[in-house]
């Protein structure tokens, strides 16, 4: 659990994670969390399907089979690969631990330290991916590798998902992919995700648990304007462009057209 709520407090400041003694408990869980952090995921030079193999080993290593454990790859698209994993509960009905491991783009001159190298630098953590989101993936991870290694047996069961394709739209989206295609894997009666966060302690007791009630999302607009028109160059004050421009500090429309 304080694991867990470190992840969120890590979430909620939204950049680097701040960072004590890794106690020797938690030596495993910070060698997957570095292991996972240094594959490069992004678009142009990663790929999240060697990072969700890299994860499955880990879940082999505790015992998860091929029946409660696999990587999921869209078609077309060999490098945006998903993890999927379940601990079967006492009841049917079930609670999704879900995580996106893609990030976005990060090149090494734009960058003061390699930006695929987790540092650990004066109590903070950096790296490409270091709070989003693969802080939150290794945390969920380590506790699915953990309960499994106790023989944890959950009232619901807990059900695993690491996804790709969330931070760029050039990448198959693994959630909606696994949704529409594979959707024994995630379906529950509700999911936790990134979003929202939370606060410790310096001490690390934990202070608040946020919930989030809504996300932001984009929508795309076409606005069209008609007029007499004329040579661009010679403009009339009442032409179809300024009438377009006036529109948009109201409602920024992604395409102009007009005529």
């Amino acid at each position: 659990m304080r694991a867990f709520l470190l992840a969120l407090a890590i979430t909620a400041f939204g950049g680097t994670a701040v960072a004590q003694e890794v106690a020797p408990d938690r030596a495993r869980f910070r060698s997957i969390y570095e292991e996972l952090v240094e594959i490069d995921t992004s678009p142009s030079t990663g790929s999240c399907t060697r990072a969700v193999n890299a994860m499955l080993v880990h879940l082999r290593a505790a015992g998860y089979s091929e029946r409660d454990a696999q990587v999921i790859i869209p078609e077309n698209a060999p490098d945006d690969g998903n993890l999927v994993a379940v601990l079967r509960g006492s009841s049917s009905r079930a609670v999704l631990l879900m995580a996106h491991i893609d990030v976005v783009d990060a090149r090494r001159e734009d960058w003061e330290r390699d930006p695929f190298t987790l540092v650990e630098e004066n109590g903070y953590f950096y790296a490409r991916g270091s709070a989003d989101d693969k802080a939150m993936a290794a945390v969920f991870l380590d506790l699915m590798i953990r309960l499994r290694e106790e023989n944890f047996r959950p009232r619901r069961t807990l059900k695993l998902a690491l996804t790709c394709g969330e931070e760029t739209s050039n990448r198959v989206n693994g959630i909606d992919y696994l949704v529409r295609n594979h959707r024994q894997w995630v379906q529950a009666d509700f999911a936790i995700n990134e979003g929202a966060g939370g606060m410790l302690t310096s001490g690390g007791q934990p202070i608040a648990l946020n919930i989030q009630a809504g996300e932001k999302i984009h929508q795309v607009m076409t606005l069209t304007v008609t007029n007499p028109g004329g040579h661009s160059s010679r403009p009339v004050p009442d032409n179809a462009i300024y009438r377009l421009s006036r529109h948009w500090s109201a409602c920024p429309p992604t395409i102009f057209r007009s005529s």
